[in-house]
């Protein structure tokens, strides 16, 4: 159940063909859906790392489960009891648009929008069954935490316009060419451990940065044979540059938070050219028409234009240390060690095609990013 407020309305300007265009939309949330593991017990263990030993630096203190979750019923998995209920916790959606429109008007026709949007929410029920809706959702202490986040589906910034012009000529000829423009972030992200930092049996906790680097435990980064790839030394240092480099300066101290932050920015232009050729043959008008479609045509102009980005996978930044190991094969494994019952993590950098990571994004390399052109011929009578 939902409040929902909405407003909107039209304004031409006076002696000028534009019209003002504002619409707001308003969502409150009354009982909002939430998946809840009704089997965990609380833990009155703490993670103890991170602090800076500054004046109210208390570092990662999340819920810690040293021997794994505990369990009100024994004969059932913690994990495993999932109820859909609803929490006291009110999200709520905010869109507000605001544009400008010239209806056709000497050959000319378009429009530019803007619009803001802002949601938070509790749960994003983010899987296909009720254990992953309440499990695929990044989290601090688990997922039974009630906390807003920013919504994964709430782009804050987009914007829209659309330009078009059409001259007749030759009594019998009409060319037209359009231009669609949109820019905006390509979605959201988290930053999460590669592992399950506090042992509750789910791989989804939220990054804690601490204000000083030194204050994490690294251990050399090492192959399935027990070779040294990076030291302990130049993975903190990798981390630094990360951090200044993507921007996370602000956050040292905090929890990484779920969904705050956005992929890059987008700009895509989409180009249309139409040939009409027309004569009245009898009471009708009838039109041959040439269409040339250009998709992505930044991309034609520049091959660095126009190029979606998606996550690599550094945004599981770091997590527990790996130690070689063998498999039931007796060839050499990688085994992640769990975090010791003190709470204190060892960690690793997460590698990236085997280096240490510089960026959460890279480029995608298929014909959906790139231009592409369309050619069609229709008869309109």
């Amino acid at each position: 159940m939902v409040w929902r407020t909405s407003i909107g309305g039209d304004y031409k300007l006076p002696n000028t063909p534009i019209t003002l265009t504002g619409d707001f939309l308003y969502t409150r949330d009354i009982n909002a859906v939430f998946q809840f593991g009704a089997n965990r017990a609380s833990s009155n263990t703490f993670l103890d790392y991170g602090r800076s030993g500054e004046e109210g630096d208390y570092g990662d203190n999340r819920t810690f489960y040293p021997d794994g979750v505990q369990r009100f019923n024994p004969a059932i998995g913690a994990n495993n009891v999932t109820v859909l209920t609803n929490t006291n916790v009110k999200g709520h959606a905010l869109s507000a648009t605001v544009g400008l429109t010239v209806p056709f008007h000497q050959g000319f026709s378009g429009g530019v929008f803007y619009t803001y949007s802002d949601a938070r929410e509790v749960s994003a029920n983010a899987g296909s069954s009720a254990a992953s809706a309440w499990g695929g959702s990044p989290n601090i202490n688990g997922p039974n935490d009630q906390i807003l986040h920013p919504s994964n589906f709430a782009i804050p910034h987009r914007v829209v316009a659309n330009l078009s012009y059409r001259f007749e000529y030759a009594n019998a000829l009409a060319t037209t060419v359009g231009v669609v423009y949109t820019g905006s972030s390509q979605g959201r992200f988290s930053y999460t451990y590669t592992t399950d930092i506090n042992r509750d049996g789910i791989n989804n906790n939220l990054i804690y940065l601490p204000r000083d680097l030194n204050a994490l435990n690294f251990a050399d980064r090492v192959n399935a044979n027990g070779d040294v790839l990076f030291t302990a030394e130049e993975q903190v240092e990798a981390l630094r540059v990360f951090i200044a480099r993507n921007g996370l300066e602000k956050y040292m101290g905090q929890y990484l938070p779920r969904n705050g932050f956005l992929l890059p920015w987008l700009n895509r232009f989409d180009v249309r050219i139409l040939q009409d050729v027309y004569t009245n043959i009898g009471a009708r008008k009838h039109a041959l028409q040439v269409s040339l479609d250009f998709i992505n045509f930044g991309n034609l102009l520049s091959r660095n234009a126009g190029i979606r980005s998606r996550l690599n996978d550094a945004q599981f930044l770091f997590g527990n240390h790996s130690v070689p190991g063998v498999n039931n094969q007796g060839q050499s494994v990688l085994n992640t060690v769990p975090t010791p019952a003190n709470g204190i993590p060892t960690f690793n950098m997460n590698l990236i095609e085997g280096q240490l990571p510089t960026t959460p994004f890279q480029n995608v390399s298929t014909t959906a990013t790139t231009w592409q052109m369309m050619f069609g011929v229709r008869y309109l009578f």
